[in-house]
């Protein structure tokens, strides 16, 4: 009886640890089809990742290197200045560049085969670049051919490719998911059998609480690409919109000059004003766009040096007041150290924003104390609406579905703010006695001790520089102005 009793004890045991082995085992089973399955995942979202950058990336390619032939033509036909398509074309080769490099981390992509879409890409970025070659050749007709047909034909293979590899990386994501799902649930069934009911239900939490959570985080992250994707194509809607408007005008009043000719000179010199003032409204859109980019990246630099301060201010303001704006100044001779461009778009942006959105009556005051310099742009319009006025600096902020900024891209007072920072100052927001205020802080580092001159008032009185209508510069200097900085900036 003994030996009997002993011998089913033995059973007993074997028994007991054969199922504890045989848990062990499932159980690591089911630990493993996890970590594979989580494996999995994350490598087709690492790929899915590559495929949508890599085509966003493509994109930006086309974009600039479109905008770069657009220069081209412009210089060809004399409305652009060299700098400005070469910065274009710079800009071009550097988004080119960045492509290329992102293009060589294909080679980690080991859940998909991306030789096809790098063949086509490769090819798309050597016809991107005779387009370069050519503009730099100064052949902008030849740059547009190549553009327009070989490079737009490789971009649009290549995009083709990338969607195909996009939509089977999110048919495998499916199922591995379904995989996953079907092999933990036989696991989890063969397991109830062998351990307590409590641990099961234990495990069985946890697991879940584990499934849920990267349900959620794959969740997010698909929605996020999502948001992602709709944000970039509202922006890239708004912008061909905002821009599309003054270049239809440009061209329908350079085709009425091109029919009608010269016959009537009051109509022409009218139609010729309109074309520059559409001219600048797009460039200053361009140039927002350009700068919030390179603020962005943290490649914006400042050029310091040292300039009158009433004559960069006159030269902003000649434009404006050339179209009819009544802008007081009000300032003392003075001679600043600090970027001229990147002041100029900073008051160009702030008189730009009073004479479209503020009052009748403009004031530009600079005044300096025992700590700071003070630029301040005054108008006696209404204001900002109280809904936007806490967002007023953010990058595109609307109101309703009209832009709050000029050009409609909503850029300009966040660039201005941004360069003021830059320069370690600030610009801000008032409303004082009935009247908008946007004020320019910088230090008093800026400013050079030394007076630039004596100015006089308009009444020829020894004393600061007051003046109403300025100091109009003669046609050719405004041309060649204008010409020169064809990166006028948009608020």
């Amino acid at each position: 009886m003994e030996r009997g009793d002993q011998r089913r004890s033995t059973r007993r045991a074997s028994i007991a640890i054969g199922s504890m082995a045989v848990a062990l085992v499932l159980a690591a089973a089911l630990v493993f089809t996890n970590a594979f399955s989580a494996g999995q995942v994350a490598d087709n979202a690492r790929a899915q990742h590559w495929v949508n950058a890599t085509t966003g990336s493509a994109a930006l390619v086309r974009a600039a290197t479109a905008q770069a032939v657009f220069f081209g033509i412009d210089l060809d036909l004399g409305v652009a200045s060299e700098s400005g398509a070469e910065r274009a074309r710079l800009e071009a080769q550097l988004n080119l560049d960045q492509l290329v490099e992102w293009m060589s981390s294909a080679e980690e992509q080991s859940s998909i085969d991306t030789t096809l879409v790098m063949e086509k890409l490769d090819r798309y970025a050597s016809s991107i670049q005779d387009v370069l070659g050519a503009l730099e050749a100064g052949d902008a007709l030849t740059a547009l051919e190549l553009n327009s047909g070989q490079a737009e034909t490789e971009f649009n293979a290549a995009k083709a490719d990338l969607v195909v590899l996009r939509d089977s990386i999110i048919e495998r994501i499916a199922s591995t998911e379904a995989s996953a799902g079907w092999i933990a649930g036989i696991t989890r069934f063969l397991i109830t059998l062998l351990i307590p009911a409590a641990a099961l239900i234990l495990y069985r939490r946890m697991v879940h609480r584990q499934a849920l959570a990267g349900q959620l985080t794959l969740e997010a992250k698909l929605e996020a690409e999502r948001d992602l994707r709709l944000s970039k194509d509202e922006f890239i809607a708004s912008i061909s919109h905002e821009l599309r408007t003054p270049l239809t005008s440009i061209y329908g009043f350079s085709e009425v000059l091109v029919e009608s000719g010269l016959v009537d000179p009051e109509s022409a010199t009218e139609l010729v004003g309109l074309i520059h003032s559409e001219s600048a409204e797009l460039s200053r859109m361009v140039e927002d766009l350009l700068t919030a980019a390179r603020l962005d990246a943290q490649a914006l630099t400042l050029d310091v040096e040292e300039f009158d301060l009433i004559e960069e201010l006159e030269t902003v303001l000649a434009p404006a007041r050339r179209h009819g704006a009544a802008i007081v100044l009000e300032a003392e001779p003075l001679r600043m150290l600090t970027d001229r461009h990147r002041l100029r778009q900073i008051v160009r942006n702030l008189v730009t924003n009073a004479v479209k959105y503020g009052g009748p009556t403009i004031r530009v005051v600079v005044e300096t104390t025992d700590s700071e310099w003070l630029l301040l742009v005054a108008d006696d319009g209404a204001g900002v609406p109280p809904d936007i006025e806490d967002r007023l600096f953010e990058k595109f902020v609307h109101k309703a579905s009209a832009a709050l900024l000029v050009g409609s891209v909503g850029l300009g007072l966040a660039v201005a703010r941004s360069i003021a920072q830059l320069m370690d100052g600030d610009l801000d927001y008032r409303r004082v006695d009935g009247e908008t205020h946007f004020s320019v802080r910088l230090p008093l580092s800026s400013c050079v001790a030394v007076p630039a001159r004596e100015s006089t008032d308009v009444d020829g009185s020894p004393g600061g520089h007051t003046s109403h209508s300025g100091q109009l510069a003669s046609a050719s200097a405004s041309v060649a102005e204008i010409s020169r900085q064809n990166e006028v900036p948009s608020r």
